[in-house]
């Protein structure tokens, strides 16, 4: 009703409420609406699709175009902005939304130059690495990993997978899919059998479902 009410309004008036509200906190930092009021607006906006003269309006407001370009909010505004989302949640159906409208997006490669340069900086040198290892780091909790977690996230257990996959040609070896989501499991037990875990012929290729069915391990010793 409010949106339906303004279109009503002549040219005249709207600039005269347009100056009227000049100078006034904006709603998204000073003077809230209503949560009634929001809910009106967005159910009135709901599925309205932009005509093409505000596509073009929108448009010529984007990149260099934009009166806010190479400007920067002041600590206070984005201090009010920090609160303002503070504790906000989105729905799925808003998230949802949110996710596709960033679909078949690309950073220009300027953007994308300075993205990888800010993450070089987060990676130790080897040198530092070393010194942050075992009983240097901080974090130190006297050896509590087990022997077992360490081997199983090890790079000779991911190279022994990878072999496995090659092997099989990425198939899974009951349901016959191709690629996709797939595990390697040891047809003699990791804990078991410690001198085959690393044995390319005591590992066999399935999918994430497959992997996951009662009594395969019984099926894949006979498969052997």
């Amino acid at each position: 009703m409010l949106l339906n009410t303004y279109k009503c309004v002549s040219k005249e008036t709207r600039a005269k409420m347009s100056e009227a509200k000049r100078g006034k906190p904006s709603n998204r930092l000073g003077s809230h609406l209503t949560i009634e009021t929001r809910k009106k607006i967005s159910d009135a906006l709901k599925g309205r699709p932009l005509s093409e003269e505000r596509r073009k309006k929108l448009c010529d407001r984007c990149g260099e175009k934009n009166s806010f370009w190479g400007k920067h909010h002041s600590e206070e505004t984005k201090k009010k902005i920090r609160e303002i989302h503070k504790g906000r949640k989105y729905s799925k159906e808003t998230l949802k939304n949110m996710s596709n409208g960033q679909l078949g997006r690309h950073h220009p490669e300027e953007v994308r130059k300075k993205i990888s340069e800010a993450h070089k900086i987060r990676f130790l040198s080897q040198e530092l690495r070393e010194a942050c290892k075992g009983e240097k780091n901080p974090n130190w909790k006297g050896g509590i990993t087990s022997e077992n977690a360490k081997i199983r996230s090890s790079i000779e257990l991911r190279l022994w997978r990878e072999a496995v996959f090659v092997r099989d040609n990425w198939t899974c070896q009951k349901c016959g899919q191709k690629s996709g989501e797939l595990n390697a499991h040891h047809i003699k037990p990791f804990a078991k059998y410690p001198e085959l875990r690393f044995a390319v012929n005591n590992g066999l290729t399935f999918c994430k479902q497959c992997h996951k069915k009662k009594g395969l391990h019984k099926w894949r010793i006979d498969i052997e």
